[in-house]
């Protein structure tokens, strides 16, 4: 039996970045080699130095790299893994963005697939006590971040799912129906209906498409692209709370979280076209208040680099009305202008909101307008696209959704956008 490895070094392509290790707290350090290297770069607020650091910053980067919740307690069971770098050394292998953890003394292979099919993937999530992530193969190790149940497959021009061996870089996420929620049904038909939403709405947006057999929400990776030669590139992205050195059970504003002043802060640091994604930001507020998407917290914002246009933030993702369901929050997951309560928000909320973020209250009132006058149309159009192919249980649930946005979004607009 081999020892278990201490240290997990992070790769950049080929270059090794530095090593994480198995300390308490968790401890990284930078390899000399990349701090002497043209392409140089922090792994989000860690800082470029010598030296082993054990902060906040380290935990932030690494922790925000694993699932969270019930999902990070069933593959600590599964993979009896109790501390941070055991579900490290377990589990993060293709992870969000560009860095890829490998045990010492291990190289990167070229990347192998495993065919399958919709239908293996749908007969595997139909046992009760199944996980989408138990799909990949003994061993795997993938790491997705965020509390939802999900796992990575490949998608080339064919069409059809692959499964990513080892390490080899995804193209997409497949999210299933929530099950450890009674009272959350067909989450997949919700999350790909607002998801498309947003896109027709003029919001930039991961690319979706709803998959029948599983009846998953599919997800295309934005911090995946195909080269000409045919080869996938990992593209550096960092989640809002990776840059704000905060650990995931804190990413929401109540609990210390980055709030929006925060978040917009770190978009005028970061983003190489502040103004264009501040507005992106903006309007990301108001349709989340208008189609009831309380879950809208900071992790679920990232910047990553562009090829060819720098720093951005990236599509919008895990969209989706969260106060359709029953016993989920009914606050907002950001403060506008000192208020979480969807339904108490008024004008007066918007315009200190502008204040608090160094905007014009007339810019912000008219991106409220914009997506209010948008967001009707788009989400009809939505709901008749994604219809083909939806049981009736599901189609029950995209009309009831329909209704409900439009109206939240008549009721909202009239209070946000009244004449002061």
């Amino acid at each position: 039996m081999r020892p278990r490895p201490t240290q997990l070094d992070v790769y950049y392509g080929s270059e090794r970045v530095g090593s994480v290790h198995d300390s308490m707290p968790l401890s990284f350090e930078y390899a000399p080699a990349w701090l002497g290297s043209s392409l140089r770069m922090s792994l989000a607020s860690i800082p470029l130095q010598a030296g082993r650091q054990a902060t906040p910053e380290v935990l932030a980067f690494f922790e925000n790299l694993l699932p969270e919740g019930e999902l990070r307690d069933y593959l600590a069971v599964q993979r009896k893994a109790s501390t941070l770098f055991s579900l490290l050394l377990e589990v993060a292998g293709d992870t969000a963005g560009a860095f890829v953890l490998l045990a010492p003394g291990q190289t990167q292979v070229p990347p192998s697939y495993e065919a399958t099919t919709w239908e293996a993937i749908a007969a595997h999530l139909a046992k009760r006590s199944a996980a989408a992530i138990d799909i990949q193969e003994q061993g795997a190790r993938i790491s997705l971040a965020g509390a939802q149940d999900k796992t990575t497959l490949t998608i080339f021009d064919d069409g059809l799912p692959r499964l990513p061996k080892g390490t080899s870089p995804s193209t997409h996420i497949l999210k299933p129906n929530i099950r450890r929620l009674a009272k959350v049904w067909h989450s997949a038909t919700n999350e790909v209906i607002v998801m498309r939403a947003a896109a027709l709405a003029g919001l930039p947006t991961a690319e979706v498409f709803y998959e029948p057999h599983t009846e998953a929400c599919v997800v295309r990776r934005f911090d995946r692209q195909m080269r000409p030669d045919g080869r996938l590139t990992r593209l550096v992205q960092y989640d809002l709370c990776q840059l704000a050195g905060t650990a995931s059970e804190r990413k929401y504003e109540k609990e210390g979280g980055p709030g929006l002043a925060a978040c917009a802060q770190l978009i005028r640091l970061y983003s190489a076209q502040p103004a264009v994604d501040l507005r992106h930001l903006l309007r990301w507020v108001f349709f989340n208040l208008y189609v009831g998407n309380n879950d809208s917290h900071a992790k679920n914002l990232s910047i990553y680099s562009l090829p060819g246009q720098g720093v951005r933030l990236t599509p919008f993702y895990d969209l989706m009305c969260t106060r359709l369901y029953p016993g989920l929050s009914n606050e907002f997951a950001f403060a506008i202008g000192g208020e979480v309560r969807p339904g108490e928000l008024g004008a007066e909320h918007l315009v200190q909101m502008a204040r608090q973020l160094g905007m014009q209250p007339r810019f912000v009132l008219q991106q409220a307008r914009e997506m209010a006058e948008r967001l009707p149309v788009a989400f009809s159009q939505s709901v008749q696209d994604v219809a083909v192919g939806l049981t009736p249980s599901a189609q029950t649930l995209a009309d009831r959704l329909e209704r409900f946005v439009q109206s939240t979004t008549r009721k909202m607009a009239v209070r946000l956008l009244a004449e002061r």
